[in-house]
């Protein structure tokens, strides 16, 4: 009863995906953490037998060297006893025999005798026959104690004196024929030979080579470091267990090797964790090692085991991911027979619509197949364009009904269709069932259907439309002439236009040369305000006919241009030069009035001068400003300055300065005050500071003062000249430089006075080049 519920069953099924899970994820990690054991036990193992490898090398290449040390101290040996069968041994018969005994190689370097006086002498390559005391040698008293010691004996590294060169001695006590014990032998073996080779296999493996006597000293070590050449080793513990694990071995095997862990071993500098393997050399009571650090060995199997744990990460991730996914999906299964029903419904109802909408369609549309070519369906629109019923074209070819005019032209059409499974507005002529042509804009997209490849085909009658198209292009060339006329007409309105500014620019020249700075400034204000309207007039009137010029021209150039828009934009055009040639007519009379008025030069005139004594006599005439205004003007003027220059630009500056403040700057404010402030620069340049403590300049209004005809004012006196006769006067007439600061920080510590408002900065030579047309 209970696995009648789908519920329960649910319930079920969740509960035994979730223990397969669990089951899953367990088995993951267990195989991933004993993946990673057995990974690093076989690293390791890897490493002991490589180091194994390496420290066998190492010995047999130290056994080898020192065996040769030991032949040619036999040979020597030999050579006393012969030299006895001749008579006495004597020292001097043992010294005569080294002398001759010069058979040394790079290895070995020299020959020492020391009789059991303990009086010692040296026969070498370099220094033959050399004697020295003996005493500083270890190994020497205790051979001398022990004559019936057979067996070799090392001794520490040390720097011979004579030449420098560090060398471990071999050294055995010797004996005639009869047993008589004569002293003892030794040779050097050169210390450089084995760190040499164990540098280089130190640096091809990154590892720790050395080797160390039985006696507790260090022989080699490479890295090389020499302060440790002869270092005792007797206070390590793990050179008792070393040792104590070498006498066990040699007591049942002549060889001793194995491996241990530790962290200074012949490194007490640093507490580095390595990896030693050892061997004692055959022989000689001698021991090399091999070591390397676990970082470097283990380096690999970390990366590994990083690797494994993404991956077993990542997979229970995986799973855990679709098993969540999985029971959702269970859950939404089981609440989903009705939304099926409802899906199938709706697939039902939106199969219906497309159908309906295929047939419906007002664009005609065909359906075909791409391997045979046979229409499967057609639509109202298809059947009302050509005039074929479906019955009549359904599973036969557009060949079979002679709908193509030209049938070389379906091949490429359809290879298109394959290759791009696109085709986009190609036109060609089809046949119309009553047999009349007809040009249509074929396009198509291939389709897939119950795995079938459909081609969705849309011919688009466009013969009226091209025959429009072909009537608009005749009337295009009427049009054209007419432009043409309109456009003789324009530029004609343009030059007149022209004509009217460059009587502008004049104006503003004879501005610059008013006699008297009050009447210059009523002058100003009043052209400004008379030739603001026409001018606007003029310029929006202008950039209008630009507009319809430029629509003109690209519907003539569109692909079906438009006789209505073409008409409707000449008449604009029309009206507009119209409107435009009364509005510069009457800019012209204003221009020419201005010009019978400003007729004094004055202010163009170069000269010498000082500049604070002209600038305060400026100020004194342009008091009535604003004297009978809340507003106030405070200077700071730096004195002796001598200028030859244009003082006439300079006031007109310096004018439009204070005007431009008092109609714009303090709009709305009940007080405030400006100011002047003047000193000079390096190499005969003078700065002068104008600012306010005004509403200021907005942002977006910065970078646009300067310009021609701006103005925040058009309409209520606001010219826009003003500031750019300013700055035409500074850079062109004045030699100099302009530039508008920043309202708080610049301004502030450009004019005391300033807080939030506006201040110009001004730079020009005392004595600016002469400009041309300016006296």
């Amino acid at each position: 009863m209970p696995l009648q519920d789908p519920h329960k069953r649910q319930g079920y099924a969740s509960g035994y995906i979730l223990l397969a899970v669990v089951a899953t994820v367990l088995a993951i990690l267990s195989q991933t953490w004993w993946a990673i054991a057995q990974d690093k036990q076989l690293t390791l193992a890897s490493e002991k037998e490589h180091g194994q490898v390496a420290v066998r090398l190492l010995e047999e290449h130290a056994q080898l060297t020192l065996r040769e040390a030991s032949r040619n101290l036999d040979g020597v040996v030999k050579s006393i006893q012969a030299a006895q069968t001749r008579g006495q041994v004597s020292d001097a018969t043992i010294r005569g025999v080294l002398t001759k005994a010069q058979s040394f190689t790079k290895v070995l370097k020299s020959l020492q005798f020391v009789n059991p006086r303990g009086q010692a002498y040296v026969s070498s390559i370099d220094y033959p026959a050399y004697q020295t005391d003996a005493d500083d040698r270890t190994y020497i008293p205790f051979l001398l104690q022990n004559t019936d010691h057979t067996d070799p004996v090392i001794g520490k590294p040390f720097k011979r004196f004579y030449d420098g060169e560090l060398v471990v001695p071999l050294a055995r006590n010797i004996y005639t024929s009869t047993g008589q014990y004569l002293g003892i032998l030794s040779t050097d073996v050169s210390v450089s030979y084995f760190s040499g080779v164990y540098a280089r296999v130190a640096a091809d493996s990154n590892a720790l080579v050395a080797l160390f006597a039985d006696a507790g000293f260090l022989i080699v070590r490479s890295p090389f470091d020499e302060a440790q050449m002869g270092m005792d080793i007797t206070e390590s513990k793990v050179f008792h267990t070393l040792k104590s694990s070498a006498s066990s071995s040699v007591s049942k095997s002549p060889l001793a090797e194995g491996t241990f862990e530790d962290t200074h071993f012949l490194d007490e500098k640093k507490a580095i964790p390595r990896i030693y393997i050892y061997r004692k050399i055959e022989g000689f009571p001698i021991t090399t090692v091999f070591a390397r650090e676990q970082s470097t060995v283990l380096a690999n199997w970390r990366a590994r085991s990083t690797d494994r744990i993404l991956f077993s990460g990542v997979t229970v991730l995986f799973v855990s991911a679709l098993t969540f996914l999985l029971i959702q999906h269970i859950n939404k299964l089981g609440r989903s027979q009705d939304s099926l029903r409802e899906v199938d419904a709706f697939l039902r109802r939106s199969e219906q619509k497309f159908s309906s909408m295929f047939r419906h369609s007002p664009v005609p549309l065909a359906l075909v197949r791409l391997d045979n070519h046979q229409m499967v369906e057609i639509n109202e629109s298809w059947s009302a364009q050509f005039g074929f019923a479906s019955n009549e074209v359904i599973g036969r070819t557009a060949h079979e009904v002679r709908l193509w005019v030209y049938p070389d032209e379906r091949a490429p059409y359809f290879a298109a269709l394959q290759s791009e499974g696109k085709l986009d507005s190609l036109e060609t002529p089809l046949r119309h069932k009553d047999g009349s042509i007809l040009l249509c804009r074929m396009s198509g997209r291939v389709v897939d259907f119950n795995g079938q490849s459909l081609a969705l085909l849309s011919p688009i009658d466009v013969t009226r439309q091209r025959a429009t198209e072909h009537e608009i292009r005749e009337l295009n060339i009427e049009l054209e002439a007419r432009v043409q006329q309109r456009t003789q007409t324009l530029e004609e309105a343009n030059t007149e236009l022209n004509q009217a500014l460059a009587s502008l620019r004049s104006m503003q020249g004879e501005l610059l040369r008013s006699e008297k700075m009050a009447a210059l400034g009523s002058i100003v204000a009043g052209v400004a305000h008379e030739l603001n309207t026409p001018i606007g007039i003029g310029v929006t009137i202008a950039s209008t006919m630009q507009d319809h010029t430029q629509t003109l021209v690209n519907e003539i150039h569109a692909p079906r241009p438009r006789k209505s828009l073409i008409e409707s934009s000449l008449l604009a055009c029309n009206e507009g030069a119209e409107v435009l040639v009364r509005t510069l007519m009457r800019a012209a009379e204003l221009v020419r009035s201005f010009k019978q008025v400003a007729v004094d030069q004055s202010s163009d005139k170069r000269r010498a001068f000082d500049l604070s004594t002209m600038l305060k006599e400026l100020l004194t005439t342009l008091v009535p400003l604003y004297n009978k205004t809340p507003y106030t003007l405070t200077t700071d003027l730096a004195p002796d300055i001598a200028m030859e220059s244009y003082p006439g630009a300079l006031g007109q500056v310096l004018t439009n300065l204070i005007s431009n403040s008092l109609s714009h700057g303090f709009e709305g404010r009940a007080q405030g005050t400006m100011h002047l402030r003047t000193r000079t620069l390096n190499e005969g340049w003078v700065e002068l500071v104008f600012s306010d403590d005004g509403v200021g300049i907005p942002e977006q209004h910065r970078d646009k003062v300067f310009d021609p005809f701006f103005t925040t004012k058009l309409g209520r006196g606001g010219s826009g000249l003003g500031m750019h006769i300013v700055y035409n006067l500074v850079t062109n007439v004045l030699g100099g430089h302009i530039e508008l600061l920043k309202n708080k920080l610049d301004a502030a510590s450009a004019a005391p006075h300033a807080d939030v408002g506006a201040s110009i900065r001004m730079t020009f030579p005392q004595c600016p080049a002469v400009q041309q047309g300016v006296g």
